[in-house]
Parts: structure tokens; C-alpha cells; sequence
């Protein structure tokens, strides 16, 4: 593929090229702001994985899953440089204008968080996931690999009422219905009586 997208590869701001091991054929464009991922899922891992990553790194990763799916990211491996608040070396998890978490050691402290066996879920179908190192390490650290799948969110359990009577879903949305003597009004919530 030509152009700012690649099969399987993307550029950190230095420049060297990152490799992706995706899963399945998954599309990845590199921006202004650093690089897209779309598909149903994938990995990510931190610069020369599984050998220490590079000081001096900032990489930002947008993955996108289609619409009426949110993102589930889970970790099979982390190690970043331990600092207090995660100040130094961290990896972000943003969605919806939210930090969802902000992570860095290995295992977690009293003010810094590890993602051990946590479980991150987007809270639409887009999460950014942020790598950065400071600019010097005193050890090595081999830094992370993480998973993403995406997942059908079930619309009618949501708090909020979107359906009048009966709310159905299905893969990527939902869809209302009525119960006898009544029809479904044009906004396909509101049930009217007949």
C-alpha cells in the first residue's frame, strides 16, 4: 500500500519504523499526530519489543473500531521505568476525552499503576493508547505488548431508557419494537398507541 498507510508498519516522530503484528488484516496510517489503527483487533508493543525500548520516545496509537463496538485492551506483558505518579516513562489509555488509565512499573505501588490482569474498556469505539520515555533510563526496561479486540456494546443495557417498550440488539447497534396495539413512531423509540 502506498501513500501515508502501510499494511503493517508505521513511524515513531524519529522517524525508525515500528513493526505491528497484527491478527488479522489490519489497516495503519501514519498522521500529524501518529498512527491510525482499524479492524476488529491487534497488537501494539513498545519500540524493539522484546528488547529495551529507546529513551526519548512519544508514540501515539488511535485505534478505531467500528461504530456500535467499543475497545477492550488487555496486556500480556509490562515493564516501563517505575517513577512516582508515573511521571517519566508511562503508557496512557484516552477515550472519549477520558483518561482511562496511566500506567508504569511493573507491579503497582501505592501512587503508581500496573495493568497486571486489569481488563481497559473504551467508552465509545475509538481509544488512543500514548508511549513515552523521558530522555535517560539508568537500566533497561523492555517496556510492553497489549491486545485489543473489539466488542458489540449492548445498547439496551445502558442506564439510560433508549427504547419505549422492547429494545433489541445486535452486532454494532440496536433496534426498538412495540408491544400489541401500539406502533412504532418515526423515531423508532416511542411507542404510540393505535
Amino acid at each position: 500500500m502506498r501513500g501515508p498507510c502501510s499494511a503493517q508498519r508505521g513511524r515513531t516522530a524519529g522517524g525508525e519504523w515500528l513493526w505491528f503484528s497484527a491478527l488479522i488484516a489490519v489497516v495503519i496510517c501514519k498522521t500529524g499526530d501518529g498512527v491510525e489503527l482499524t479492524g476488529l483487533y491487534g497488537r501494539i508493543t513498545s519500540p524493539n519489543f522484546p528488547k529495551p525500548y529507546p529513551n526519548d520516545q512519544t508514540i501515539t496509537w488511535t485505534i478505531t473500531t467500528p461504530i456500535g463496538h467499543r475497545i477492550k485492551i488487555y496486556f500480556t506483558y509490562f515493564n516501563l521505568e517505575l517513577s512516582y505518579r508515573c511521571e517519566y516513562d508511562y503508557l496512557k489509555l484516552n477515550s472519549k476525552g477520558t483518561e482511562v488509565a496511566h500506567l508504569c512499573g511493573k507491579e503497582s505501588t501505592d501512587t503508581e499503576k500496573a495493568p497486571g490482569d486489569t481488563v481497559f474498556y473504551s467508552l465509545d469505539n475509538k481509544m488512543t493508547v500514548t508511549f513515552r520515555s523521558d530522555y535517560s533510563n539508568e537500566k533497561e526496561f523492555n517496556g510492553f505488548e497489549l491486545f485489543y479486540t473489539a466488542e458489540d456494546i449492548n445498547e439496551c443495557e445502558s442506564d439510560t431508557e433508549i427504547c419505549d417498550h422492547f429494545c433489541h440488539n445486535y452486532i454494532g447497534g440496536h433496534y426498538c419494537s412495540c408491544r400489541p396495539g401500539f406502533s412504532l413512531h418515526s423515531d423508532k423509540k416511542i411507542c404510540t398507541a393505535q
